[in-house]
């Protein structure tokens, strides 16, 4: 029987392909816009990179094992891989809005159990987390509308 992963270890896989797919727009993104999405992409990787290693720091302060494999985060991500080819400045908004949503969802989970657990660095951290996720999806949001 296979062993359920935390919340905590899934928010962790989503960071880690969602940090390699925003490395794969930011690479590959073209269009009118691109020096703006370029740079905001690089900004956005940098962020995901520093929240990633939180969170594992998070879970060896507290005695657990990250998941530290790449198939095990491909398992376990609810953030999808995309394929390497050029997106347009549109395509990577719209990519980056979907998934700063799923982010925000995950993260919630990941503080309401912490919060029911009196887990309370796990929830600071969320609450830091879920505040860099609310800025980014209005900025994106108001990127996407005309």
């Amino acid at each position: 029987m296979a062993e359920k992963v935390s919340k905590l270890n899934v928010f962790l896989a989503d960071l880690a392909v969602m940090n390699i797919k925003v490395h794969n727009l930011h690479w590959n993104v073209v269009g009118m816009e691109f020096k703006s999405v370029h740079k905001m992409t690089e900004k956005i990787y940098e962020t995901l990179q520093a929240q990633f290693d939180q969170t594992a720091e998070l879970m060896r302060m507290q005695d657990k094992l990250p998941l530290a494999a790449m198939a095990d985060y491909l398992k376990n991500s609810q953030v999808e891989e995309i394929e390497s080819r050029e997106y347009s400045t549109l395509e990577v908004l719209e990519l980056l809005d979907q998934d700063c949503d799923t982010l925000m969802n995950q993260a919630k989970q990941v503080r309401e159990e912490a919060d029911k657990n009196d887990d309370f660095l796990t929830v600071n951290l969320m609450e830091e987390f879920l505040a860099v996720y609310a800025k980014k999806s209005w900025m994106l949001k108001s990127m996407l509308r005309e």
